[in-house]
């Protein structure tokens, strides 16, 4: 990785973890959407799963109580594994890795329709 590239990496998540240790959200929206403009959003997309796994384990640990946030999120959390599950085995997933102007597309409306 290029000193540049790593220097907009470091500085996105300090900022995207600053909007998180804040209101306790945002940081994959917000990297997500600030790395796309460096890089594919298949690479912004792999620089976020450590990052975000850490934070939210982090996050539930420290939280007032597992119970109530899992009756809360199930239906998202059942959705993402149908999802995931669905384009693994449709090959929907490797045609978004290609970096396509769609992908740029899908992203867009995702992020905003999130936000």
């Amino acid at each position: 990785m290029q000193i540049h590239t790593l220097t907009i990496v470091v500085l996105v998540f300090l900022l995207a973890g600053a909007v998180k240790g804040m209101i306790g959200l945002g940081l994959p929206t917000i990297a997500m959407g600030l790395l796309t403009l460096a890089m594919p959003p298949s690479a912004a997309a792999s620089l976020l799963l450590v990052p975000s796994f850490i934070t939210n384990v982090w996050q539930l640990w420290l939280g007032p109580s597992f119970g109530p946030l899992l009756r809360r999120l199930w239906p998202l959390l059942a959705g993402l594994t149908i999802g995931t599950l669905t384009g693994t085995l449709t090959g929907g997933l490797p045609a978004l890795a290609a970096g396509s102007a769609w992908t740029h597309a899908a992203l867009g409306v995702v992020l905003v329709a999130y936000g």
